[in-house]
């Protein structure tokens, strides 16, 4: 496991962007005693939301990352075409219709492959109104392809604190389980993906080493850079 931040990152992340039943206390004191209470739960993942494959292949997303500028959305693309993907982004208000619908600045950032994985993240304008529903239309491209409409968060209230607050959250695997991302790793946010095949040796293994600590540029790292800043023991093979 990679080590918690030392700037209160984790905190701050786990404060404002909770996605499940799963809650940290903030304590407070009053004139009589001290209480704890739950923090606000800002962001609920949408069920189901996270994956989707057809004939040109299967898209996961792994990890999302969020700063004062981006949503940005890791994603683990399996397909044996090797294409590349067309993205767009919009917020919309639930139950107010199309009038709500706000198209989302979206660019798509190759990371690396692995086989017929595709590794990427998709940066997407961060926005913070309650309400909204964060979809992505992903088209691949290949001929015939279908365009996959996913809604993956909704935002419950307002974020308190959306021009300073930060952090990653890793999303359960449903579509492609084999595809294993690291946490990221305090200050530098260092991180890693592999992907565990049954019958491969450990040997054989590739992977893609990330740096994601820009609110905007997500960079691509070697392992001896990652090794680095990470240490030894926050790199499993």
């Amino acid at each position: 496991m990679l080590k918690p931040s030392r700037n209160g990152y984790g905190a701050a992340l786990l404060a404002l962007l909770l996605l499940s039943s799963l809650s940290a206390c903030t304590v407070f004191t009053s004139q009589t005693s001290i209480l704890s209470v739950p923090p606000p739960i800002v962001w609920q993942m949408q069920p189901h939301q996270s994956f989707a494959s057809g004939p040109v292949g299967t898209f996961a997303l792994e990890f999302v990352d969020f700063t004062p500028q981006q949503f940005r959305f890791y994603y683990a693309f399996k397909s044996p075409h090797q294409a590349d993907l067309r993205v767009s982004a919009s917020s919309s208000l639930a139950g107010r219709g199309a009038a709500s619908v706000m198209a989302l600045a979206t660019t798509v950032q190759p990371l690396g492959q692995i086989g017929d994985y595709a590794i990427g993240v998709i940066h997407v304008e961060h926005i913070n109104r309650a309400g909204q529903i964060i979809s992505l239309a992903i088209t691949p491209t290949v001929a015939n392809a279908i365009t996959w409409q996913l809604a993956p968060f909704k935002q419950l209230i307002v974020e308190p604190h959306a021009q300073t607050a930060r952090g990653g959250i890793g999303i359960m695997a449903e579509g492609l389980p084999e595809v294993q991302w690291s946490g990221e790793l305090e200050e530098q946010l260092a991180s890693y993906v592999k992907v565990v095949i049954p019958g491969q040796p450990v040997t054989n293994r590739t992977y893609v080493f990330v740096r994601s600590d820009d609110p905007v540029v997500v960079q691509v790292i070697t392992k001896v850079q990652f090794i680095a800043i990470a240490g030894s023991a926050n790199f499993t093979p």
